[in-house]
């Protein structure tokens, strides 16, 4: 959330500083990976420019995280570099930042408003990639979580 109040303060500085807003028709974002959260991140921070928002594009982008990967090797890495690193970014994608799913970083930011402001909005990913699980990408729960949750689904 941190990195999108950032992102947020830099739009702004930039249309400050080159462009009056009078003269901005249209404003698309387009983020690759962690890129595509972090600007999900920075919308409530761009609430003002909503009417100009045109067009997202988010190549590639956990938006549900990591909790539900697939590859085993990855979320062994995950895992290692977890506990190596102490990441604070890779806590919040593995959803592990709160004890409660409901208080993580990755919960509370499908909460808050901004995709609903675009014209377009385009989520980029492919069934062979191997690092961001693809349901999390297109913004689907996957079976795996429906079925823990409810096990009457499966």
């Amino acid at each position: 959330m941190e990195m999108g109040e950032r992102l947020a303060t830099e739009v702004k500085q930039y249309i400050l500083s080159f462009c009056p807003i009078s003269c901005i028709s249209k404003m698309s974002f387009i983020g690759h990976s962690l890129g595509g959260l972090i600007i999900r991140a920075a919308l409530p921070h761009l609430a003002e420019f909503a009417p100009k928002f045109f067009t997202y594009v988010s190549l590639r982008s956990p938006h549900l995280g990591y909790m539900y990967n697939s590859n085993k090797l990855f979320d062994a890495g995950m895992w290692l570099l977890k506990k190596w690193r102490n990441s604070r970014c890779l806590t919040q994608l593995s959803m592990s930042d709160q004890r409660l799913y409901e208080e993580t970083c990755l919960y509370r930011l499908t909460t808050l408003p901004g995709l609903e402001w675009f014209k377009n909005v385009m989520l980029v990913c492919s069934v062979q990639d191997q690092y961001a699980p693809f349901d999390s990408t297109r913004i689907q729960i996957c079976r795996q979580a429906l079925t823990e949750h409810n096990p009457d689904q499966s």
